[in-house]
């Protein structure tokens, strides 16, 4: 196991995730759970693009897949690995964003979507020059992009909060070029 593959298996082990990748929700919940681990400072090294369920790596999933293969093979060599105590305090804020919060009536997959997805249309995908990358903006960015969420806008209300409530809504506007 290189030591990349040993750092994913330990976050794996950090954020409940499993390497049995045998349901698309599972692999799913892989995707999304490790693009908001890294926004807390645990960087892999996965750059994600835009897809259709989100962010996606293709390199996560290849590693996520030899990961698995690794273990069922009896490949210990991560057990001999530990996170850092920072390490470990950042995963268990990361843990703490994705929880499902009480009276909200989504799945587990379709919060981290949306998690995601609303993090990644504010921060990182091309926005025209007249939409705006508040709420209601980006909102209608997701609409665009995920139709199934038009009738989801109170459950991306709740999950725009929980990112400002972990600061990863905001950001600096680069201001726009006066005219000549």
């Amino acid at each position: 196991m290189d030591s990349a593959r040993i750092h994913l298996k330990l976050v794996f082990d950090e954020t409940g995730l499993s390497s049995d990748l045998a349901s698309f929700s599972k692999r799913l919940a892989v995707q999304k759970k490790i693009y908001l681990s890294q926004l807390f400072g645990i960087d892999l090294g996965y750059r994600f693009g835009w897809y259709l369920r989100g962010p996606y790596c293709p390199a996560l999933t290849s590693d996520a897949f030899t990961l698995r293969q690794e273990i069922e093979s009896g490949d210990e060599e991560a057990d001999r690995y530990c996170l850092t105590e920072e390490a470990r305090k950042r995963l268990a804020r990361a843990n703490k964003l994705w929880e499902l919060p009480s009276g909200i009536e989504v799945s587990e997959q379709d919060w981290l979507e949306l998690l995601a997805s609303l993090h990644y249309l504010r921060h990182i995908a091309y926005r025209p020059g007249d939409q705006s990358a508040d709420f209601d903006g980006v909102f209608e960015s997701l609409k665009r992009s995920k139709p199934r969420f038009t009738e989801m806008r109170d459950e991306a209300r709740i999950a725009w909060e929980r990112l400002e409530e972990f600061a990863l809504t905001s950001c600096k506007t680069v201001p726009q070029p006066s005219s000549p």
